[in-house]
């Protein structure tokens, strides 16, 4: 079986070192720092800009036709 997690970096320390006392029956496939974004600076140039500025202007305009996360029915 394979679980994904999202561990705050508060409790790394604590659930890595659980994992690695349990080696005979856990093996850790892959690990990724989460806090790691691919950012972008985004010009005026880019053919996006424009895209993002007019959801921009939608989203101000129109607020209602966007939800939270906690709008989802997570069941």
């Amino acid at each position: 079986m394979q679980l994904t997690i999202d561990i705050k970096d508060s409790a790394l320390d604590k659930i890595m070192y659980l994992l690695s006392h349990l080696q005979s029956d856990v093996r850790i496939v892959s690990k990724s720092d989460g806090s790691a974004l691919d950012i972008e600076v985004l010009s005026k140039e880019d053919p996006d800009y424009q895209y993002i500025l007019t959801c921009k202007e939608e989203r101000k305009n129109n607020p209602d036709n966007y939800g939270t996360l906690n709008d989802i029915d997570w069941n």
